[in-house]
């Protein structure tokens, strides 16, 4: 492996108020990479033969001690790295070095924190939102400090040339502002002035959905289908979860008769985890009638389409892949035969 050496540097770009970084630049087979000691000053106070603050600089000995400490620190990092059994790049200095001055890994928090989201369509919509911000990183990490509005806006723009209709570019920012927000509540990061996600004004376009007539519906009830097949099974299913208040179709493929209480159906709504219980109407009971047996047991599904399958045999993701195809086969099965 090369050797890597280490020089500290003031940054070329001129910043506002005049300063400009100190940085550490890291050099390794004529490669440099360059990681600021979150400190700057004026040119008029840095002596580049020194390499460090002028004393005349009010902050002069807390900033040549920061400097002095992130160099030892890095040279001894790499000295161990060159005797141990995994080698230290100028890329791992590097990361090590910003993560340390600058903050905690956005990136990280976020993939840590949708590992543990219990909703596996929620858990597979937040992953690959973070895998569209990674493709925008192009490899590099995503500290906390480094979200400003500035980077939120150029993301959003992003987002836009991707081809992301409004919606779908306010629904990726959702989810970025709430792993933002979470690491706050949990105490990983404290931003030091408020956060800019409250000065950020997402767009959202209005939706309109549409919805069948009384008439619709009263066709759909009249098809004639032969028992048992699945164009059959598909129009009782959309109907039962109409005549229940507009249920979700992955909580009705998930029933089972012992939701079935008292002439009410109790079960625990997926996407949010609370309970529901609702007054089953005449019209939904006389569905299920169609679907109960002399022998049937409480754990038995109502509908047919998850038959004999059970969620405890799956991991999360398999089984939100089931529910997908289920509902893949409910929806090719009703367009096929309900043209209004």
């Amino acid at each position: 492996m090369s050797k890597i050496s280490f020089h500290v540097e003031l940054d070329n770009r001129v910043k506002k108020d005049g300063t400009q970084n100190i940085q550490i630049r890291i050099t390794q087979a004529k490669k440099m990479l360059r990681v600021s000691v979150g400190a700057s000053v004026e040119k008029k106070y840095w002596n580049d033969e020194k390499k460090e603050v002028r004393k005349r600089h009010p902050h002069c000995p807390q900033i040549n001690t920061s400097i002095k400490a992130k160099l030892l620190e890095r040279e001894t990092t790499y000295l161990k790295g060159q005797f141990g059994t995994k080698k230290v790049t100028a890329s791992t200095l590097q990361k090590q070095l910003k993560k340390e001055i600058v903050g905690e890994s956005f990136l990280e928090y976020s993939r840590t924190r949708a590992s543990k989201i219990p909703n596996p369509s929620t858990k597979s919509t937040t992953i690959a939102i973070l895998n569209k911000l990674e493709v925008y990183l192009k490899g590099k990490d995503l500290l906390f400090p480094e979200i400003d509005y500035d980077w939120i806006k150029d993301y959003e723009r992003y987002l836009v040339k991707l081809g992301n209709v409004t919606n779908t570019v306010h629904n990726n920012l959702e989810i970025l502002k709430a792993c933002y927000n979470d690491a706050i509540r949990s105490g990983v990061f404290e931003p030091e002035k408020m956060s800019p996600w409250m000065r950020y004004k997402g767009k959202k376009a209005k939706t309109s959905r549409t919805r069948l007539t009384e008439a619709q519906i009263s066709q759909l009830e009249r098809l004639d289908l032969r028992p048992g097949t699945n164009k059959f099974h598909a129009r009782n299913f959309f109907l039962f979860a109409f005549y229940m208040q507009g249920m979700r179709v992955s909580d009705v493929l998930q029933l089972r008769w012992s939701n079935i209480v008292n002439e009410r159906l109790d079960y625990t709504a997926g996407k949010t985890q609370k309970s529901r219980s609702k007054k089953i109407i005449k019209r939904a009971g006389d569905i299920l009638n169609l679907y109960r047996k002399p022998k049937q047991k409480p754990t038995d599904s109502i509908f047919p389409f998850l038959k004999d399958l059970k969620k405890s045999q799956f991991t999360p993701e398999a089984w939100r892949k089931k529910i997908e195809a289920a509902t893949s086969v409910i929806n090719i099965d009703l367009l096929s035969k309900t043209r209004f």
